[in-house]
């Protein structure tokens, strides 16, 4: 994620299990929508799943872009 500093990234990933997770499943929801986008048609289980997997995505990129403001707070003071 280009918000989150390498450095950041990496201490986060060894001390953090709550980043660690959430990043999995970014991935992971991502490496999905990947494999979904590249098909021709879906059908109406796979679409429910593309906005399904969007919304997860979402919801963990936001998880993680606090992790890490509450992570910079903390070592700024």
């Amino acid at each position: 994620m280009d918000f989150i500093k390498a450095d950041v990234q990496e201490h986060l990933m060894r001390e953090h299990f709550e980043f660690r997770k959430l990043m999995e499943e970014h991935r992971s929801a991502d490496e999905r929508l990947v494999y979904l986008r590249n098909k021709l048609r879906l059908t109406a289980q796979e679409s429910v799943e593309e906005v399904e997997l969007k919304k997860a995505k979402l919801r963990a990129k936001e998880r993680i872009y606090r992790i890490v403001e509450e992570f910079n707070k903390n070592r700024g003071q």
